[in-house]
C-alpha cells in the first residue's frame, strides 16, 4: 500500500507538477519520493514551498516569470554559495541558474519572523549582529547592488515599456540626482549585503540566526541593509537608534544618521520603481501598484519633512 501524499489544497496543478518536475530532474533526488507540499511565507517574487522528500525537509523556489530580465541569477548563485558558506544563509542543495529555481535544506524546526518580531530589542541586536558578522567577512561577491544604478535600469525598462510611473515622480528624481552627487564626491563603503531583508527572510532556530534568500544580494553600501529592514519592520525612530547602536557598537554620528536616512529613502525609491516594472510585465496592478504607492509616498515623507536634506547635508 502507497503511502498518502499531502500537499496543501490551495497549491494549484500547475504548481503541483512543476515542483514534480523540478525534483525529477535533479540528480540528488534520483529514486527520491515527495510526501509533502506546503506553502512558505513571504515573497512577492518568487513562490516558495517546503517539500518533505524521504522524510528530509527542503525549501523549494520556483522562481517568477521574467525575473531574468532584472536579477543576475548566475550571480545570485555565488553569493549565496558564500552565505552559507559561513553559516548565515541555509545549505544548497540545487540551484538553476538560467531560471533561478532553487532547492535548499530547509532549516528544521525554526521560527519565520514577522514584523511585530522585531519590536523585540534581542531580535533587533540579533539582527545586527547578523549584519555586521557578513558586512565585515571580507568575502566579495561577484556582483555589484547599486541602487542608483538599479533605479536608473528600471526607469530604463518602464520607458522602454512606455508604462507610466506615479505622478509627481520629478521631485523624487531631483534628490536622486543629489545623492549620486553626493556619492560621487565621497562614495559610501561596500561590503557584501543582502539588499532585500524581509521580516519573512529571517529565521530563529534558538541554535542560529539565519538570513535567506540572495537574489538581490551585491556588493553595497551596508546602511542599505540596515535602512531596508528599518523600512520592513517599521521601527520607530526609537528604535532604528538602538538598532544602529548595536551594530555600531555605540553613540551615533550624524553622518551615521544621515546615512541611514538616505538609504531609507533609496530603498523605498527603489522599489516603488521596481512595483511598477512588475505590471510592466504582466503582474496584478491591484497588488502591486498599491505596494509601491506605498514605497513612492513614504520616500517622498523623507523629502517632505525635510530629514532627507538634513541627512544629505550631513554626508557631503
Amino acid at each position: 500500500m502507497h503511502e498518502k501524499i499531502r500537499i496543501e489544497p490551495s497549491i494549484s496543478l500547475g504548481t503541483i507538477g512543476r515542483v514534480y518536475k523540478l525534483i525529477s530532474e535533479i540528480p540528488f533526488f534520483a529514486n527520491s519520493r515527495i510526501s509533502v507540499i506546503e506553502i512558505l511565507p513571504g515573497g512577492l517574487t518568487n513562490s516558495n514551498y517546503k517539500v518533505t522528500i524521504d522524510d528530509v525537509t527542503y525549501a523549494v523556489r520556483l522562481a517568477g516569470a521574467g525575473t531574468m530580465e532584472y536579477l543576475n541569477r548566475p550571480a545570485e548563485k555565488h553569493n549565496a554559495q558564500v552565505m552559507a558558506d559561513i553559516g548565515i544563509s541555509a545549505l544548497i542543495i540545487y540551484y538553476d541558474e538560467t531560471t533561478g529555481n532553487q532547492v535548499c535544506k530547509y532549516i528544521d524546526d525554526c521560527k519565520t519572523l514577522h514584523i511585530e518580531d522585531f519590536k523585540e530589542e534581542n531580535y533587533l541586536s540579533m539582527a545586527a549582529r547578523v549584519f555586521r558578522n557578513y558586512h565585515e567577512c571580507k568575502k566579495e561577491f561577484i556582483s555589484d547592488f547599486n541602487p542608483l544604478k538599479e533605479i536608473e535600469t528600471y526607469i530604463q525598462l518602464l520607458a522602454n515599456k512606455n508604462f507610466a510611473f506615479y505622478e509627481g515622480s520629478e521631485i523624487m528624481l531631483e534628490k536622486i540626482l543629489e545623492i549620486r552627487e553626493v556619492f560621487k564626491n565621497n562614495p559610501p563603503p561596500t561590503a557584501p549585503c543582502h539588499n532585500d531583508p524581509l521580516c519573512e527572510n529571517w529565521l530563529d532556530d534558538k541554535k542560529n540566526f539565519y538570513l535567506i534568500d540572495w537574489e538581490y544580494g551585491g556588493m553595497n553600501d551596508p546602511l542599505f541593509d540596515l535602512g531596508a529592514l528599518a523600512i520592513e519592520a517599521e521601527l520607530t525612530d526609537e528604535q532604528e537608534r538602538f538598532f544602529l547602536q548595536q551594530y555600531f557598537g555605540g553613540e551615533l554620528t550624524e553622518k551615521q544618521l544621515g546615512s541611514l536616512i538616505i538609504n531609507k529613502f533609496l530603498c523605498d525609491a527603489l522599489w516603488a520603481y521596481w512595483a511598477v516594472l512588475q505590471i510592466a510585465m504582466g503582474k496584478s496592478r491591484e497588488e502591486y501598484w498599491p505596494y509601491g504607492l506605498n514605497r513612492f509616498n513614504r520616500a517622498y515623507a523623507l523629502i517632505h519633512n525635510g530629514s532627507l536634506n538634513r541627512a544629505i547635508k550631513a554626508n557631503q
